[in-house]
């Protein structure tokens, strides 16, 4: 039950990833910008949807965080983590592994401690 789970919750990771960025390659690809930024910041959005899909999976796979009860989102590298944690230990925890992730430059924390 629990693997079904787990590739469920990667699967759903993996196309919601796939939905984000491809707007993004998109917008880089019909760009006729001679100066690039359109390229850049679709580049820049689609390097942060892979830094929100890389630190997702990072949660699926550890024991210690819930995957499903932390909301990720990545912006210019910087990470940003919100949702319940069941202690104080379990939210440092998924801190760093979300900082653990190439291309993660911060992690900033919204996160809370349920109360019992």
């Amino acid at each position: 039950m629990q693997k079904t789970k787990t590739i469920s919750t990667l699967v759903t990771a993996a196309f919601l990833t796939a939905a984000v960025a491809a707007p993004a390659v998109y917008a880089a690809d019909s760009s006729t910008s001679s100066s690039g930024s359109t390229t850049q910041k679709a580049g820049a959005y689609v390097d942060d949807s892979v830094i929100t899909a890389k630190v997702k999976a990072a949660f699926v796979e550890d024991s210690q965080v819930s995957a499903l009860k932390i909301k990720v989102t990545t912006k210019k590298g910087i990470v940003t983590l919100a949702g319940a944690v069941p202690n104080a230990d379990a939210g440092q925890h998924a801190l760093q592994l979300a900082a653990a992730i190439d291309g993660v430059k911060d992690v900033k924390s919204e996160l809370t401690v349920k109360s019992s």
